[in-house]
């Protein structure tokens, strides 16, 4: 039998779409891994037999189903593995080392001026990865892969589209950068798509095949998933909700264009807004602070905030139709004084439809990750789930 690298790359056979089918579970039973493989019962039980004789996967604790014996879970062997998520943040990076199993092995923050070059973030990943590697026992050759999440579209290949959120970043072969120093497999993808990969995984998303998920923040961004795949459409940039114009002839938004989503909902503005309320300048969280308790102007510009995300959350429901809706981001932790709002405007805005019984209207749900975490993980899921194109190896 191949070693566990060579089978979670490995596409086609039976023991590779199952290594493939944990990493992305963390934890299964032979039924889910039917499900999602494709593969027979039979087929599923010879290859896992196989993959447990070589020490790859292992039971673990079963599963109650409420019908007779619980379903044993298998895991892929914790030893049998390491991958790296990486966020890109503002002033910031953060580096997370997971097992097979999902376990956090080492989560680093490193600070960074806020105009660093893509090459010095390379640089301080490679180094960083360097020693919480070596702490682990293993090299960076012998991650799985590394997952790099950024706040800006990527094109497949790697390069960025838009430097909205990083000035001068945009045309940028992040990609190659990072693959250039990382001895890995390596992933890179916007961060709301990581978001989306993060709540599938970990959060809201659990056992959703389709969904859209906003992440309101300092930005807008987005996912659209359908058959449990995210939509990137023809260049990498779909679902980029905070650049939906509303008006032609609004307000400039840093991409280039006037009047888009971002630049009525959107944290940087906000807090411009927020200023010329108080006369001083505060961070995204004092903000959400104030929204919080309801202080007087803070209301109104988050509820006018909320109805027009509200409104663009029901043009995509008419255009797309999906079951579920899921808020994530900053603005979200602001609670009812958001929320309820947003919904309001959301349900007006959707195409009315007949009040039968069985036609349910889309559902709002919050995300389960509202910090960061949701763009690391998902850039740890990037690996597990083998999302995008593997830019080296």
């Amino acid at each position: 039998m191949k070693n566990i690298n060579d089978l979670f790359f490995d596409q086609e056979s039976p023991a590779g779409r199952i290594v493939r089918g944990l990493a992305a579970f963390g934890a299964a039973t032979a039924g889910q891994l039917s499900k999602s493989t494709g593969l027979g019962r039979s087929t599923i039980s010879a290859a896992l037999s196989e993959l447990r004789d070589a020490g790859a996967v292992l039971d673990v604790e079963a599963k109650a189903n409420g019908q007779g014996r619980p379903s044993q879970l298998l895991s892929l062997n914790p030893a049998s593995g390491r991958c790296a998520g990486v966020l890109l943040g503002l002033g910031e990076i953060r580096i997370v080392i997971c097992d097979m199993t999902h376990a956090v092995l080492s989560d680093v923050w490193i600070p960074i001026r806020r105009d660093y070059t893509p090459e010095e973030a390379a640089d301080q990943v490679r180094d960083s990865l360097q020693g919480q590697c070596a702490a682990l026992g293993i090299a960076i050759a012998d991650l799985l892969g590394v997952g790099v999440a950024i706040s800006a579209p990527l094109s497949y290949g790697g390069v960025v589209l838009n430097g909205d959120i990083l000035p001068g970043w945009a045309g940028v072969d992040l990609a190659g950068i990072f693959s250039r120093r990382l001895d890995c497999p390596l992933h890179a993808e916007n961060e709301s798509h990581c978001g989306a990969l993060a709540e599938m995984t970990w959060g809201a998303a659990v056992g959703e095949s389709d969904f859209v998920l906003y992440k309101f923040d300092l930005g807008v961004g987005g996912a659209i998933v359908q058959n449990g795949v995210i939509l990137r459409g023809v260049n990498g940039s779909a679902a980029e909700f905070g650049h939906v114009v509303l008006d032609p002839d609004g307000s400039y938004c840093r991409c280039g264009n006037r009047g888009c989503l971002q630049t009525y909902v959107g944290g940087y503005y906000l807090l411009r807004h927020a200023q010329e309320l108080t006369g001083r300048s505060e961070t995204i969280e004092e903000f959400v602070a104030h929204a919080k308790e309801g202080r007087i102007g803070y209301r109104r510009l988050v509820e006018d905030a909320a109805s027009k995300a509200g409104w663009a959350m029901g043009t995509t429901a008419t255009m797309i139709n999906p079951p579920l809706f899921i808020i994530a981001g900053k603005m979200a932790t602001i609670g009812a004084n958001f929320l309820e709002p947003l919904e309001r405007s959301f349900r007006r805005s959707i195409l009315p439809q007949p009040d039968f019984p069985d036609l349910k209207p889309p559902r709002i749900v919050v995300a389960r990750f509202l910090g960061n975490d949701d763009t690391v993980m998902g850039a740890v899921a990037l690996v597990l789930r083998q999302h995008g194109r593997i830019v080296s190896r």
